[in-house]
C-alpha cells in the first residue's frame, strides 16, 4: 500500500511540475497604457463636446480613464499624452498637455494603482462659433509607460460652440424624428428642456413608448409654433437651407 501511495505521489508531482512549466510567464518589463473602452466598442474612441449646451462656461473638462498593462508599482508613475492629429490648437481650443497645472496633478498612475482619470480641458474660443475642431489624443512613450494596443490607444475629441449632430443620432433617430438639422435641434431643446446630446438620446432610444411621447409633444409644439409664425406673416420653421422642420407623419 505504501508503494501505491508513493507512486501516486510521484505522478502527482510530475503532473504539477509539467503544468507549472507550461504556465505562460509575463516577461515584458515595459509598463504600458491604454484608454478605457467600455465593452471595447470602437465608438468609445469618439467624444463630441459643444459649448452651446453649457451657458456661459468658458472652459470645461472631459475625463478619460487610462488602464495599465504590466505589474503595479509601489510608487507614483508619470505618463504623457500627445496630440497626433486634428486641427485643434493647444492654448486656443484646449489646455496643452504640457501645462504644469494639469500634468503634475493628474498625469500619473498612483502607487499600487492600475488606472487613472485624466482630463482634457477644452476652451471656448470664438472660432468655435464658426467651426468644429478635432483633437486626436494618444498615449506618448515617456520611458515609463509606452502605448498599449493600437485600437485602444487613442481618443478623438470634437469641439465646437455650435449645435452639431450628436453621434447617437443614427438611422433610428432619422426614422422617429426625421433627418437632423440644427434649427430642429434647438427647437427640440427649447420644447423639452433636454440637451438632445448623446447621453440623452441613448437614455431613451430603446423605449418606444417614451419615443412616441416625445414625438407627439414635439409635433404639437411645432404646429403651435408654425401657427404663431403664420399669424405674423412668417414662413413655417425651417433650416437655413429652407428645409422645413418636421417630425414625421405617425
Amino acid at each position: 500500500m505504501k508503494k501505491i501511495f508513493y507512486m501516486i505521489g510521484l505522478m502527482a508531482a510530475a503532473i504539477f511540475s509539467s503544468c507549472e512549466k507550461d504556465l505562460p510567464l509575463y516577461s515584458d518589463s515595459q509598463a504600458r497604457l491604454n484608454f478605457y473602452y467600455k465593452d471595447n466598442r470602437v465608438s468609445d474612441s469618439l467624444v463630441s463636446y459643444s459649448f452651446s449646451y453649457h451657458g456661459s462656461v468658458q472652459e470645461d473638462t472631459i475625463w478619460f480613464e487610462v488602464l495599465t498593462m504590466g505589474f503595479p508599482a509601489d510608487y507614483d508613475r508619470a505618463f504623457e499624452l500627445e496630440q497626433v492629429d486634428g486641427d485643434a490648437v493647444a492654448g486656443t481650443h484646449y489646455v496643452s498637455f504640457d501645462d504644469a497645472t494639469i500634468k503634475e496633478k493628474f498625469f500619473k498612475v498612483k502607487a499600487n494603482a492600475v488606472s487613472a482619470k485624466v482630463p482634457v480641458v477644452v476652451l471656448r474660443d470664438a472660432s468655435l462659433k464658426e467651426k468644429q475642431v478635432k483633437l486626436v489624443v494618444k498615449i506618448k512613450d515617456n520611458g515609463i509607460f509606452a502605448p498599449g494596443y493600437d485600437e485602444t490607444n487613442y481618443k478623438i475629441v470634437r469641439i465646437t460652440d455650435r449645435l452639431s449632430k450628436p453621434d447617437a443620432w443614427d438611422g433610428r433617430m432619422d426614422y422617429y424624428f426625421d433627418p437632423y438639422g440644427s434649427v430642429k435641434h434647438q427647437f427640440m431643446i427649447d420644447v423639452t428642456g433636454e440637451m438632445w446630446d448623446d447621453d440623452y438620446i441613448n437614455s431613451f432610444i430603446d423605449d418606444f413608448g417614451y419615443v412616441s411621447y416625445l414625438k407627439s409633444k414635439l409635433r404639437v409644439a411645432l404646429e403651435e409654433e408654425n401657427a404663431r409664425r403664420a399669424a405674423q406673416g412668417l414662413d413655417p420653421l425651417a433650416e437655413a437651407d429652407g428645409t422645413p422642420v418636421s417630425f414625421g407623419v405617425w
